[in-house]
Formats: C-alpha cells, sequence, structure tokens
C-alpha cells in the first residue's frame, strides 16, 4: 500500500461552509451521498464498479437515463496528486502540479474569485481495486490506468464515497486579487484541523516485541 497526499479544490459559499466540513466531521463525501442522503454498504458495493469510475473520469456530465448527469449519482471524489506529462516532441517532462489543478476546480475554471483547498492523505493500492471501498484509485498512473484519458494530466486520485474528517490536515482559501494589474489568486487564511490524524502511524516498520 502506498499513503499519497492529496488536495481537493472546492467552491463553496463561504468561510463557515469551508470550516464545517472538518468540524462536522464528515469530511468531504461523494455527490451520490449528499444527493440521496442515506446509503448503505449494499448500496456502495453496487456503485464501486470498473463502469462508474470510467464514468467519473471520463464522462462526469453525461446524461444518465434518468435524465440527470451522472456527476449527482457518482460515488467518487476527485483529488489531485499532481503528475507529470511527457513531451515527446519537445523531448521533456511538463510537471502539473496538485495546487494548480485544484485551484483550478475550486473556482469552478476561473468563474468564481474563491476557492477552497483540502489537503489530504489517502491510501492506494499498487493496481486496480475499484471495489474495496478503503482505498483510493491512482487513475493518473498509467502502467494501471491504460487506457487513454484526456484529463490524466489532472493527476487525478479518486476516493471512494468518503474522505474522513481526520485524515484532512488542514483548508486553504485562496483568492483572486484583480486589483493590481493581472489576476492573481493569493493565499487568505489557512484553517487547520485539530482532529487531523497523520498517517505516521500506517507505517509498516514495526519494533522488535
Amino acid at each position: 500500500m502506498i499513503v499519497q497526499w492529496c488536495i481537493k479544490g472546492m467552491s463553496l459559499p463561504d468561510d463557515d461552509a469551508a470550516k464545517a466540513l472538518i468540524t462536522g466531521g464528515y469530511g468531504l463525501i461523494c455527490n451520490w451521498w449528499r444527493d440521496v442522503g442515506q446509503i448503505s454498504p449494499p448500496q456502495v458495493r453496487d456503485k464501486l464498479t470498473p463502469g462508474n469510475l470510467n464514468f467519473h473520469v471520463n464522462h462526469f456530465t453525461v446524461t444518465m437515463p434518468d435524465g440527470r448527469p451522472f456527476s449527482s449519482a457518482t460515488p467518487f471524489i476527485s483529488l489531485s496528486a499532481g503528475v507529470v506529462e511527457r513531451d515527446v516532441a519537445m523531448k521533456t517532462n511538463i510537471v502539473r502540479r496538485a495546487r494548480r489543478t485544484a485551484l483550478w476546480f475550486g473556482t469552478d475554471f476561473g468563474r468564481v474569485k474563491t476557492a477552497y483547498l483540502y489537503r489530504c492523505w489517502m491510501v492506494l493500492a499498487p493496481r486496480a481495486a475499484v471495489s474495496i471501498e478503503g482505498v483510493a484509485e491512482e487513475v493518473r498512473d498509467l502502467n494501471t490506468y491504460r487506457r487513454y484519458s484526456d484529463f490524466q494530466t489532472e493527476g487525478e486520485i479518486a476516493a471512494k464515497v468518503n474522505v474522513p474528517a481526520n485524515q484532512i490536515e488542514s483548508c486553504e482559501k485562496w483568492v483572486l486579487d484583480v486589483s493590481s494589474g493581472p489576476a492573481v489568486l493569493s493565499l487568505s487564511w489557512v484553517f487547520s484541523n485539530p482532529l487531523f490524524v497523520p498517517p505516521d502511524q500506517l507505517s509498516n516498520i514495526r519494533e522488535v516485541i
């Protein structure tokens, strides 16, 4: 298993709503859970399929038979860990930073002036394990997810159903400043999670008894 730090960018109504995701104890929940209000373990198992993961990554806004977009029923949560893109023509590698991707999503693709970023950690399996709820999927990894995706450069880690609040280290507020020349995103504040549990205790090193 791998412990991976990730960043989630969100557009939220205000500071109180942003902090409540941590202080309320729910953490980050998927759109499906938010939409239906109550879910059960059998329903979760039915939702965690390779087909649904493909829809989440590559067809997020596709219209489903009930007339609603898949995004409203996804059991996955998109996080970014960054990625390295290889430009063969230029014979160079391009680093796509996780925070930059998170800011792009947090500002609703530049349409709003405030973004909230959540720094959290997830446990990854070394290969695809979509049906196992406790581990996230490293869909950015081309060695595991070899199907072409237009969105691979987003460096996505797909969490399942919920990112627990105690795995979120902090929330950052970023504000778009257009007062002096070109628009610049600046860090406004950082809210540290008082109940955060660092992943150190997951180390695979054991002392002798």
